[in-house]
């Protein structure tokens, strides 16, 4: 660990580092056991941790975790409080390292840095030795029982001083009549004088401890690390489980004794990854899709091993199986499953691969959950383009539809225009038929000819006939004038006649006969 004078930002604080770099080489002498003041602070009452006398046998079925002997005679405190309350009981604040200086027991390899004054060996010694005049080791497995009461150590001091941070933000608050949950006292960052306070329970009156521990955790360093975790927290999209805080072996202890019979790993393990209620947003029963890609992958892999009827809620757990489904073993822990079999069981990846076929499942590759997010942001950006096709697609339809009317709209006219030019060539052959069958003197009037979309034709009075005398009456139609008997109040001027042709036959053919009365006329004469 860097050295916390430099990350010292008030003045106040420099003069304090300045104080305790000064006897930074000095051995804490009385680190353990701890002063009777912090001691008062950490456990009070402190009768719940009197000596048990092993009244519980601890197996240990995976390495991270404890089951008992018998399920149905537990103690009233569970192993984990148990080992909580001795770290924190134990706490040896500042140690000093082999290769020189000093630093926080940060970790619990710091435990075994800090002898007690007494003789009687090492911080990390008289945790363990303490936490066996609580529980039994079972028979054959000792060394079994020490490896995992040490991983177990390892996960708690590291998160007793995760939590110590954020009890600090919540008293500090709590002081001032603010109430602060753990959720946002996690996101809240203080500054020194404000941490300096609240000092935890099990720091004590050891002011110089806590103010390396107020130094990292105002330092740029601890800001950037604390910020990488909630981008890391926010990529998982939910929870990991909804088991809580007891260990996948005590859950199945559990259902065993609440069923009366021994229950199927991999269906608790799916309950304990699915929610009771779908996610409003996504629609998902599943904590997270990580959870939802162990358990398909596990499933893929069962029934490539086994067929594909077998059905795992219904077999015996395979670690194998597992194993191929995460790609072995990673820092010890098992990507499917991990905390319910014993590492004994658990075959490595160079066992699996010797002697494999060609015909049998392959290892797969455990995916991250960068991975992950990033599958899920191509899945969204993917989703995204469809969409986007689909809208295209559909502006293209609608555009080809009107398209296709206004084709249909511009066949009707032309159809309409056709019909009208037939109907227009008929009533001309009509009249042209009827002038030349007709003796001059007696053609009747043409009726009047309206467009469909022009209002009918006023009804003519019958009061001047339409001869071939009246070649004033015929001009003045051509002309377009109005040749009603009311004038006043006739329409007749917003009436189009549609054959203008014929009308000038009907002219033509008049001229001519009255040209051959005139010339017979004359003939006569002559």
């Amino acid at each position: 660990m860097e050295n916390y004078s430099l990350f010292m930002g008030a003045a106040a604080l420099m003069k304090m580092a300045v104080e305790m770099a000064a006897v930074s080489m000095e051995k804490p002498s009385g680190a353990l056991p701890r002063p009777a003041a912090c001691r008062n602070r950490l456990l009070s009452p402190r009768s719940w941790l009197r000596d048990g006398g092993g009244s519980g046998r601890d197996e240990p079925p995976a390495s991270r975790s404890f089951k008992y002997e018998d399920p149905s005679q537990r103690p009233p405190r569970g192993y984990s409080n148990i080992l909580g309350g001795l770290l924190r009981w134990y706490f040896p604040g500042i140690v000093n390292l082999p290769t020189g200086g000093c630093d926080v027991a940060w970790r619990w390899a710091h435990y075994s840095l800090a002898e007690d004054p007494m003789g009687r060996g090492t911080a990390a010694d008289l945790v363990v030795a303490k936490f066996w005049k609580y529980f039994k080791r079972a028979e054959g497995k000792e060394n079994a029982c020490d490896d995992v009461l040490h991983q177990l150590a390892r996960k708690r001091v590291t998160g007793m001083h995760y939590e110590a941070r954020v009890q600090c933000v919540r008293d500090w608050h709590a002081d001032r009549f603010v109430h602060m949950t753990k959720e946002d006292a996690r996101d809240t960052l203080m500054q020194p004088w404000q941490y300096m306070q609240n000092p935890p329970q099990y720091v004590g009156n050891d002011e110089r401890c806590f103010l390396a521990m107020v130094m990292w955790w105002t330092c740029p360093q601890y800001l950037k690390k604390h910020e990488e975790g909630k981008k890391k927290r926010a990529e998982m999209r939910g929870g990991s489980h909804i088991q809580g805080s007891i260990p996948i072996s005590l859950h199945l202890q559990n259902e065993e004794v609440r069923t009366g019979a021994k229950p199927n790993v991999f269906a608790v393990l799916k309950k304990m990854k699915q929610r009771k209620t779908p996610d409003p947003e996504t629609g998902s029963v599943w904590v997270n899709p990580q959870s939802e890609t162990q358990c398909t992958s596990y499933v893929s892999k069962f029934k490539q091993k086994y067929g594909e009827d077998a059905n795992p809620e219904a077999e015996d757990f395979d670690p194998e199986v597992a194993v191929l489904a995460g790609e072995g073993l990673k820092h010890g822990r098992l990507w499917f499953g991990d905390g319910c079999v014993d590492p004994a069981k658990v075959p490595s990846l160079r066992q699996i691969r010797r002697g494999r076929k060609s015909g049998q499942p392959e290892v797969e590759p455990r995916p991250r959950a960068s991975d992950l997010a990033v599958e899920r942001l191509r899945a969204e950006m993917a989703a995204k383009e469809q969409a986007a096709q689909e809208q295209r697609a559909h502006m293209e339809q609608q555009i080809l539809e009107y398209q296709q009317q206004q084709t249909q709209m511009m066949q009707q006219m032309q159809q309409q225009q056709q019909m009208m030019q037939q109907q227009q060539a008929q009533m001309s052959w009509l009249m042209s038929q009827t002038v030349l069958s007709t003796p001059p003197g007696s053609i009747p009037a043409p009726p009047p000819y309206s467009m469909p979309w022009m209002p009918p034709p006023p009804t003519q009075t019958p009061g001047t006939p339409v001869t071939v005398n009246n070649l004033n009456i015929i001009r003045s139609m051509n002309r377009g004038e109005s040749s009603c008997a009311q004038p006043a109040t006739c329409t007749c001027s917003s009436v189009q006649y549609a054959n203008v042709h014929s009308i000038n036959l009907l002219i033509d053919y008049m001229s001519q006969g009255n040209d051959d009365e005139a010339g017979g006329s004359g003939g006569g004469q002559g």
